[in-house]
């Protein structure tokens, strides 16, 4: 169990209880410090788990790559799951990973977790959560193999190996380290996660987190997706942009679309569904402050760190 955190004093010590109580005689907890400047470190070990302090980044090497990287070098077991600090996760769910990475035990397995919001900045995020989920939903097939969800991973050790893990080329420096991984799989099966069962809460900071981590994640991430994901969800947004400017009963369809699909990805309900279209602004807003940053200047910001995208 490889939990990469930076900062996360206020969450790691819950993650890492929660996920004590799901282990068997032999799996162990390793928890990577990247650099916190926190007290991450000290409660993790005071859950149980076994700490790794990292105290910079090699030249190459994105954050979070090298810190899974570095965890998973310390661990032997069969197979490897990788948690982000913000998630929680029900009992039974490592079982449940473990057994799914076996029964497939070249692919790279993944959930993307259901978002519980806190606050009503949080609650911004709704579009690209739904943007999200439809990557799992749409990549079938061939295209599976480009998708997969960072917060929760699991993969045989073998795979990872063979795949070069997160140290391979194509990965180390990589802002969205998860869709690189499963492009070096030869199959990857991404899932979403339900109420109650995997969840996390994102950007709880505020409006200055949400907008930095979704500029870091938007444009690079769909640039990576495969290209028939990459057009449905242009369809899809543009169909909502349409609902507005077309008529009130398209536009009230859209609303009843966002609000089914929305349901499924996070606490969303029908008061956010009808403020779509204020959801569509802030989604090509952030969209397009990605692409500038990403595309135009070369560089993203996160968690205090610069990182390079070209």
């Amino acid at each position: 169990m490889i939990i990469p955190a930076r900062n996360e004093a206020a969450t790691i010590g819950g993650l890492v209880a929660t996920v004590s109580l799901q282990l068997h005689t032999g799996d162990d907890i390793v928890v990577v410090d990247d650099g916190s400047t926190d007290a991450t470190g000290g409660r993790a070990r005071s859950a149980g788990a076994r700490v790794v302090r990292i105290d910079s980044v090699p030249v190459g090497w994105a954050g979070k790559a090298h810190a899974c990287w570095q965890g998973a070098m310390t661990t032997n077991g069969d197979v490897i799951i990788f948690l982000d600090a913000d998630v929680r996760i029900a009992p039974n769910v490592i079982d449940s990973l473990c057994a799914e990475a076996l029964a497939h035990p070249d692919a790279l397995i993944s959930v993307m977790p259901w978002h519980r919001t806190g606050s009503l900045i949080e609650r911004a995020s709704m579009s690209f959560n739904i943007v999200s989920s439809m990557v799992a939903r749409i990549s079938r097939g061939p295209h599976a193999r480009h998708v997969a969800y960072g917060p929760v991973m699991a993969t045989t050790r073998v795979a990872y190996a063979a795949a070069g893990g997160h140290a391979a080329e194509s990965v180390r420096g990589a802002v969205v380290e998860d869709i690189a991984l499963a492009r070096c799989y030869g199959a990857a099966r991404p899932g979403i996660g339900r109420s109650g069962e995997v969840e996390y809460r994102m950007y709880p900071l505020g409006w200055r987190q949400l907008v930095e981590g979704w500029t870091k994640n938007t444009v690079l991430g769909g640039a990576a997706a495969p290209r028939l994901v990459a057009l449905c969800v242009v369809a899809f947004v543009a169909s909502l942009a349409g609902g507005v400017l077309t008529s009130p009963w398209f536009a009230a369809a859209s609303a009843v679309q966002v609000w089914w699909m929305a349901r499924r990805v996070g606490n969303f309900g029908i008061f956010d569904a009808v403020a779509y279209p204020l959801h569509v602004v802030i989604f090509v807003g952030i969209v397009l402050r990605s692409a500038w940053r990403s595309v135009v200047r070369g560089r993203v910001s996160w968690r205090g760190r610069t990182i390079a995208t070209r």
